[in-house]
């Protein structure tokens, strides 16, 4: 009896810890889902507020980026209002070529690359042998005529023959007979001596011109005997060598370059622009090669026709030409660069247009 009753009482016990077990096995996946939720929550709502901030900040940064650009455009439109600037730009100056008048072969040349020559130098020297003998050839050339001009012009016959005036007819017809012989041979000896004369005298013209051709070729030898020595006419500096000891060089052949000590610049603006600039207005001039030093200037001139360049490449009509500006610089801020400031070195130029 007892064995029954504790074999029952194990069976109730045992359903009760199962319906217990059921009973949490159901409680236990409904708070695991509530948890889940709310971590689900949790989570969005920090995305969202991490999105809001986000979309706030990029608001900022917009804000702050279209202040900037507007700033900047004000700026900009401010400083077009008062300032054209290009970097279009570059130096420039006159430049003198020197050339050989004469041909021969080069046997000294007295100048270095870049050197600051003055007016009158000389710089090349050429082979002088045969002009030397053209210039002795001339002279002795010169000699002879002269010597042949005055034996030509003591061959003028000095004097003169003249007509016996007519006296009485003699009343002897023999006398009558001999006065008109005696005439007639004064006069044909006055006929010949007028001939002879007129020849000597176009003679001694003919030997007056050979002696004044002969003086031009004596001229002409000295010329080409000092055009051996290749000078500068004007004063610079060296640039553009093209010659050496031993070549042979022609007449008009350009040996080497003067540059003038006296640059500009000449900056392109489009034409657009052109309405703002006037000559004498102040130009501020900044090269890149002396990037430490401002440099002045003033507008010199505006060319009157348009470059063959062009802003655009469009064929259209719509392109604009631009315009070359002439700009002088300040003489004062230019000391000591005159040297440097070769032509063909880019620039950066602002016309002040206010």
């Amino acid at each position: 009896m007892k064995l029954k009753n504790f074999l029952q009482h194990s069976q109730n016990v045992t359903k009760l810890s199962e319906q217990e077990t059921s009973v949490v096995s159901q409680q236990e996946p409904t708070n695991t889902s509530n948890e889940s939720n709310n971590v689900l929550k949790k989570r969005l709502s920090l995305l969202w507020v991490r999105h809001l901030l986000l979309l706030t900040g990029l608001g900022v940064l917009l804000s702050v980026i279209a202040v900037y650009i507007a700033n900047y455009a004000y700026k900009q439109w401010q400083y077009t209002q008062t300032e054209l600037e290009t970097d279009n730009a570059y130096v420039t100056a006159e430049i003198n070529p020197v050339t050989s008048r004469v041909s021969g072969i080069v046997t000294e040349i007295s100048f270095n690359d870049n050197q600051v020559v003055s007016p009158g130098m000389i710089l090349v020297k050429l082979d002088k042998s045969n002009y030397q003998l053209s210039l002795a050839q001339a002279k002795i050339s010169l000699e002879l005529a002269k010597q042949q001009a005055a034996l030509a012009q003591e061959k003028i016959p000095k004097i003169t023959i003249e007509i016996p005036s007519l006296q009485p007819i003699p009343e002897n017809k023999k006398a009558q007979i001999q006065q008109e012989a005696f005439i007639r041979k004064r006069t044909l000896q006055l006929q010949v001596l007028n001939q002879q004369k007129k020849i000597n005298e176009q003679q001694y013209k003919v030997a007056l011109a050979t002696f004044a051709q002969k003086q031009v070729e004596v001229k002409k030898a000295e010329l080409e005997f000092n055009y051996t020595n290749i000078a500068t006419a004007v004063g610079g500096i060296v640039g553009n060598k093209n010659v050496q000891v031993g070549q042979q060089v022609l007449p008009g052949q350009t040996l080497l370059s003067i540059i003038q000590p006296r640059p500009w610049i000449i900056a392109y603006f489009p034409e657009k622009q052109l309405q703002k600039v006037q000559p004498e207005q102040k130009v501020k001039i900044t090269v890149p090669a002396f990037s430490n030093h401002q440099f002045q200037g003033k507008v010199d001139s505006i060319a009157s026709m348009p470059q063959n360049n062009l802003t655009s490449n469009s064929p259209s009509s719509n392109s604009l030409h631009e315009i070359p500006v002439k700009i002088l610089f300040d003489e004062s801020t230019i000391q000591g660069y005159e040297s440097r400031l070769t032509p063909g070195i880019s620039a950066v130029v602002k016309i002040q247009t206010k």
